[in-house]
């Protein structure tokens, strides 16, 4: 394990790298394995080679001032253990430091999770946007600058004028003709302030950033109207 941590982690610009007196402090136990240089030295090389030349000075010194105040028997063995000692003591606080470091990226990954989970707010208003149908082979119309964040949306669409209150489908697509469907979504429409609009919850998680189609599809009569749409 020495050995690995010695190799595996380079770091000969030393960037990031804390004070000498920050390395002996933790070598000697006066700061707390969780502090933050901690994860420092269980990943750069040239920091853990210098905390364990700490550690191991600071064990011999330990063990000398230990002699003075007992009997010595057998010397070497006696600082055999404390080498022994200061060995373990280190692969401790370094093991300690790395599962310290796997349990705060786990609690940020779980947060990350519950976060994509979590519905996102967004508004759509098509109400002065010209319409396409399906079969059209005009280029499609101009939708501004409306995008979608690749989450599970929580969408407000405001239907193009002269559209009638009902159930409609909201889809995404990589084409126009709804094909290759990324997400679709269904509500009922209504008119407010003689505007027709409605909501519906898109799961946009699996889409890539890009451009894709919008269409809504009127269930009366199937009728499907597109609009370019960007995710990002």
């Amino acid at each position: 394990m020495n050995e690995f941590l010695l190799e595996a982690f380079p770091n000969p610009e030393r960037k990031g790298c804390p004070d000498e007196s920050v390395l002996k402090a933790l070598a000697e136990g006066r700061l707390p394995s969780t502090d933050p240089v901690g994860l420092h030295v269980g990943s750069c090389s040239e920091c853990y080679a210098e905390y364990r030349h700490y550690r191991l000075d600071w064990a011999e010194s330990s063990n000398k001032i230990s002699s003075t105040t007992a009997n010595p028997v057998k010397p070497f063995a006696s600082r055999l253990t404390w080498k022994m000692y200061a060995l373990a003591a280190s692969l401790f606080v370094i093991f300690g430091l790395v599962a310290s470091y796997i349990a705060h990226r786990g609690t940020q990954f779980a947060s990350v999770q519950m976060a994509s989970n979590e519905p996102v707010s967004a508004v759509v208003d098509l109400f002065n946007v010209p319409t396409l149908r399906s079969g059209d082979n005009d280029a499609a119309a101009p939708l501004g600058k409306v995008s979608l964040p690749a989450s599970i949306v929580r969408l407000n669409v405001t239907l193009p004028r002269f559209s009638e209150s009902g159930a409609y489908d909201v889809v995404v697509s990589q084409d126009r003709a709804g094909r290759q469907l990324i997400a679709k979504g269904t509500g009922a429409a209504a008119e407010t302030n003689g505007k027709v609009s409605m909501t519906v919850t898109l799961d946009l998680r699996s889409a890539k950033a890009g451009a894709y189609f919008l269409a809504t599809v009127r269930d009366s009569d199937n009728g499907t109207y597109y609009y370019p749409l960007t995710i990002n």
